[in-house]
């Protein structure tokens, strides 16, 4: 008699196990066979659910990608104009353990969008996506009267998006010693001279 396999488990463990391999080993040596080995299943049934690594990593930004836009939605849901801005950025920020984690991640879809067409097109998705997000958040500040009404949005929204990538990196680079406060502080500053107080 077959075995009962609940397919979208076993699927979340390889994600899972994937998540953790890149987070602990870097992208470089994460591979199916030490995913499988990590999931306690057999490589055969990695590749039962994932054809090949760049799959795999595909899974693992899709889900990554989906626990940060919810923690922004949710921040985004109690404060409008710069607090909303303020608090999007932060969630943004590898100010936490879980939110270091998820650079690592966004950094394996730099590293592998190098030489991956579909990661690529991964990555200026999320790019457009985000930057979305911080034009529509800037653009509510305008209306509400916190930022002047000449201000160059798309303009100030990917000044943004290119300062949070600066932090994201200066994190990774120190090996997660940049403190909490000293990124925090950063953003503080930044959005001081931004909004003129």
């Amino acid at each position: 008699m077959p075995k009962n396999v609940d397919h979208e488990s076993r699927r979340k463990d390889f994600v899972e196990a994937a998540y953790k391999t890149i987070i602990e080993e870097g992208l470089a040596k994460t591979t199916i066979r030490s995913v499988a080995k990590r999931a306690g299943y057999t490589t055969g049934a990695l590749v039962h659910y994932f054809k090949d690594k760049d799959e795999l990593i595909r899974y693992v930004l899709a889900e990554n990608g989906r626990a940060v836009r919810a923690r922004m939605q949710d921040a985004r849901r109690t404060a409008r104009g710069r607090d909303a801005l303020r608090s999007v950025l932060l969630e943004a920020l590898p100010v936490d353990k879980i939110k270091g984690a998820s650079w690592r991640i966004w950094l394996a879809l730099w590293y592998h969008s190098e030489v991956s067409v579909a990661m690529r097109k991964e990555e200026r998705l999320r790019y457009r996506e985000w930057i979305g997000r911080i034009t529509e958040i800037l653009n509510e500040s305008v209306e509400l009267g916190e930022l002047r009404g000449d201000l160059s949005v798309p303009e100030e929204a990917r000044s943004l998006v290119a300062f949070v990538d600066g932090l994201g990196v200066q994190y990774l680079m120190s090996n997660g010693r940049r403190s909490s406060s000293q990124i925090t502080g950063a953003l503080d500053v930044y959005l001081g001279r931004l909004y003129n107080s």
